[in-house]
């Protein structure tokens, strides 16, 4: 709502073409947290589908291969990136804000904190939007509420920021290994807002985008409220 949205592509591809790594996903039965929307996934976003009966799951992980620069300046260490889902497009806002709601999940949780990050970012780049370190000026707008760091394995957890963390079992435990009311990862956040200041009818950019961190395995995902993406109105 509040906006229109062009060139949309996904992974450098038209974003009509069919692709295993984004789909949509109905979340009501599940404890994702989300009504409906899009996901992104490292591997095959089947792998999302509960119940949580494997610590490790990967699904097509190692076929997909291709880096993101971005995404390896978000793991803050140079870790390699692999099995990238980007999402990105052109946007006009009618209004002077931009939101939307999302969830990080990864089966990454928790055995590789401050191990292997598996990270994501929401790049926004376009007018009066300086100093981004990150491709054509962007700026990474899924942060940590209240702060400037951006969210990954690293920094929300079961011990940092764990107000942000929803444990999901190890695979192994019930009742998550038992019922499908529980997603496939181990972990994941609650439900956060992205969110920057816009300026109506003007032209921006956004690149939602989310990578395996020096492996292919252990899929990680971001889920995207359908319907979230939006700009405050004026009138």
């Amino acid at each position: 709502g509040g906006l229109t949205a062009t060139n949309i592509t996904f992974n450098g591809v038209s974003g009509s073409t069919l692709n295993n790594q984004i789909g949509s996903f109905d979340g009501t039965n599940c404890n994702i947290g989300l009504p409906a929307g899009i996901i992104l996934g490292t591997g095959n976003v089947h792998d999302a589908e509960g119940p949580n009966n494997s610590g490790s799951s990967t699904v097509g992980g190692g076929n997909y291969g291709a880096s993101d620069p971005d995404l390896v300046m978000l793991t803050g260490n140079g870790q390699s990136i692999n099995d990238k889902a980007v999402l990105e497009f052109d946007f006009i806002p009618t209004g002077d804000s931009l939101k939307f709601n999302f969830v990080f999940g990864s089966d990454e949780y928790l055995e590789f904190v401050n191990s292997i990050n598996d990270v994501f970012g929401f790049f926004l780049s376009g007018p009066d939007i300086t100093g981004g370190p990150y491709s054509n000026g962007a700026i990474n707008i899924a942060l940590i509420p209240n702060t400037t760091s951006a969210i990954s394995i690293n920094n929300v957890n079961s011990t940092v920021n764990s107000a942000y963390y929803i444990n999901n079992g190890t695979g192994y435990n019930a009742p998550y290994n038992s019922s499908n009311t529980y997603v496939q990862y181990d972990g994941f956040t609650v439900v956060m807002t992205a969110r920057h200041a816009v300026t109506c009818g003007l032209t921006y950019h956004i690149k939602i985008a989310i990578g395996d961190a020096a492996d292919t395995a252990y899929d990680s995902a971001v889920f995207l409220q359908a319907g979230s993406f939006t700009s405050t109105e004026i009138g």
